[in-house]
């Protein structure tokens, strides 16, 4: 399956505990930021990315997906 990168940036909240900034994403932690030397340092979870100030989730794609819930719709009814 195919992962696709999905741009979660406006779903990601930050709750600084312990001397350090933890991402969620509703009530899931997805990363941390720590200050250090050399600037900030993102750790993110597995399936999480930060890349150019933004925050992404990979997300496998369902090639079963449903696109509609009729078939045959050339009678027109549907």
């Amino acid at each position: 399956m195919d992962l696709v990168k999905v741009d979660v940036t406006s779903k990601v909240k930050g709750k600084y505990e312990n001397g350090h900034m933890n991402l969620y994403v509703d009530d899931a932690r997805i990363g941390q930021v720590t200050e250090t030397e050399a600037g900030l340092q993102h750790i993110m979870s597995a399936g999480y990315i930060f890349e150019e100030d933004k925050v992404y989730r990979y997300e496998q794609t369902d090639p079963n997906q449903v696109t509609s819930y009729v078939d045959s719709c050339e009678e027109g009814w549907c």
